[in-house]
């Protein structure tokens, strides 16, 4: 499903989803794909469908570049690749400047599969109802064929 390397955290006092991806070897500074999850992509509905259906426009080649993020990180993607930047890097401090850069459509993956996961485990919790988690996650499985479809007709 995902080209890259990850372990599934569930954090009960926070009640949240986290893809840890500290033993990819194949990124640089890939445990950085986890940061905008939950905060600059926010994983309700409403903000969620938005932000999939812009970057399946992107893969379409429908628009050129969208651009996300500010809480925790910097998320700029055109069609082919997308690079995570920390907004709080410091040229003085730090010796060098951490930046990630993956394919589009295994962002669009990941963020699939973690959303996925937050309503499977917040439905499970009791934080958000079965139902609503259930149609949920239904879109998102229609979601992630669409962006396999996309993938292998590129």
């Amino acid at each position: 499903m995902i080209k890259y390397k990850y372990k599934l955290k569930r954090m009960e006092r926070f009640n949240i989803v986290v893809l840890d991806f500290d033993e990819e070897e194949s990124l640089k500074f890939a445990n950085m794909i986890s940061d905008p999850l939950g905060s600059d992509i926010p994983w309700r509905f409403k903000d969620l469908k938005i932000d999939i259906d812009n970057y399946i426009d992107l893969l379409r080649g429908n628009i050129p570049q969208y651009n996300h993020g500010g809480n925790a990180s910097s998320v700029i993607s055109d069609r082919d690749y997308t690079i995570i930047e920390d907004p709080f890097y410091d040229e003085e401090e730090d010796e060098v400047e951490p930046i990630c850069k993956l394919e589009t459509v295994e962002f669009v993956k990941i963020i699939l599969v973690w959303a996925y996961e937050t309503y499977k485990y917040k439905s499970e919790r009791g934080v958000i109802a079965r139902e609503e988690a259930e149609t949920v996650m239904n879109w998102i499985d229609q979601k992630m064929l669409e962006v396999k479809s996309i993938e292998n007709n590129e």
